[in-house]
């Protein structure tokens, strides 16, 4: 554009057409450019080109020491009849040597039948003979040898059957391999342990839920803990603790239960007597740890730590606008005591009167106006 004073577009047109006119002289034959060159003897241009720029040396010379590796390696013939036009691109497809492959003697129809024969990746013998400059022969040899001194996977065996590996013995039990691999790494077990555990695991799953004690079948494990008066939650929550098995879990509970019942401390609160102080604190919505936590950091009984927790409760519903009696919620405890007809003054006195929640006080407003009613 410079030189010439010419504008952009006459430049660059000078410059594709000087492109298109630059013949490409390779073994004596003349093709329109390096491109179809490089499609003719099956070799892709940009890797050549790669090859070119790191060798430092011209195209010619790279393309021949490259299809020297490659015997009986021939030119693509373009006969009339696949005459290619000029816009368009001739196939990548790589060309195979007319000529047939012979490895120790043997005749083969091509070094693909050949690779086949031997069980080795034709792709990676011909690119052993491209990087280390080799024969197809040496680069054949070279695979056989690396597999015949490669160690055979591991197998493994489960229960007296020989399986290829872990995962094909996995498949067969419809058992995920990466699980059955994990939980033998996280438990330090073995990984037929892992797989008894999740073989297991999965019968359950697939199998009605029962449960075997002492001889005996139960519907499930709450049925059988009824039937000897243990807590059910209480065996499962030892059963993980410890990591023990759930009968010998049920076996500790049946055999200390006198000495847990003498434990379990009964709770009295405002001339009630509960079986402990969670039923106590189910009833009235409470959490019994808080209860507890409190009563060890003021240094007070259960009975005084209760009754703290009751009146926070009574001023929390008071101060909340939404209040629920019998499963119906009222936008407030004003607008419940409207509609049943009772004084929401004399609910909440005698809440704080009888120790009791304000849906205990509704109750006894609702019953003495029942009772006057049919009175």
């Amino acid at each position: 554009m410079e030189k010439n004073g010419v504008s952009s577009t006459r430049a660059i047109t000078h410059y594709i057409k000087s492109k298109e006119k630059r013949a490409f002289e390779f073994r004596g034959k003349e093709y329109k450019n390096f491109t179809e060159c490089c499609l003719a003897y099956g070799l892709k241009p940009k890797s050549v080109s790669s090859a070119v720029f790191k060798a430092k040396r011209p195209h010619a010379d790279v393309m021949e020491e490259i299809i020297s590796h490659m015997e009986g390696c021939m030119p693509k013939e373009v006969t009339k009849k696949e005459e290619i036009p000029e816009n368009q691109v001739m196939s990548k497809e790589r060309h195979r040597a007319k000529e047939a492959f012979f490895y120790e003697g043997n005749k083969y129809i091509s070094l693909g039948q050949c690779c086949e024969f031997y069980g080795i990746n034709e792709s990676s013998v011909r690119s052993r003979a491209w990087r280390k400059k080799c024969t197809w022969e040496e680069a054949v040899k070279y695979y056989i040898q690396k597999k015949e001194t490669e160690t055979p996977k591991m197998q493994f065996f489960y229960k007296g059957k020989k399986y290829k590996s872990v995962s094909a013995c996995c498949a067969e039990y419809g058992v995920n391999a990466s699980s059955v691999r994990n939980r033998a790494k996280t438990t330090e077990c073995s990984i037929e342990e892992s797989l008894d555990h999740f073989i297991k695991k999965a019968r359950m799953e697939t199998q009605p839920s029962v449960f075997i004690f002492r001889d005996k079948t139960y519907r499930s494990l709450e049925e059988c803990c009824l039937e000897y008066g243990v807590n059910a939650d209480s065996v499962s929550s030892r059963k993980y603790r410890l990591n023990c098995t759930m009968e010998e879990s049920l076996e500790h509970f049946i055999e200390n239960k006198d000495m847990i019942a003498e434990r379990i401390q009964k709770f009295t609160f405002k001339g009630i007597e509960y079986r402990s102080l969670r039923a106590c604190c189910q009833k009235y919505g409470i959490d019994d740890i808080c209860v507890r936590q409190r009563a060890r950091d003021k240094n007070c009984s259960l009975e005084e730590s209760f009754t703290h927790f009751m009146t926070r409760k009574r001023k929390k519903m008071l101060s909340n606008p939404e209040f629920e009696y019998h499963g119906t919620v009222y936008p407030s405890l004003k607008v419940c005591c409207e509609k049943l007809g009772i004084n929401k003054s004399s609910v909440i006195s005698r809440s704080h009167r009888a120790g009791c929640s304000l849906q205990e006080a509704v109750e006894y407003y609702v019953s003495q106006q029942e009772r006057r009613t049919l009175d």
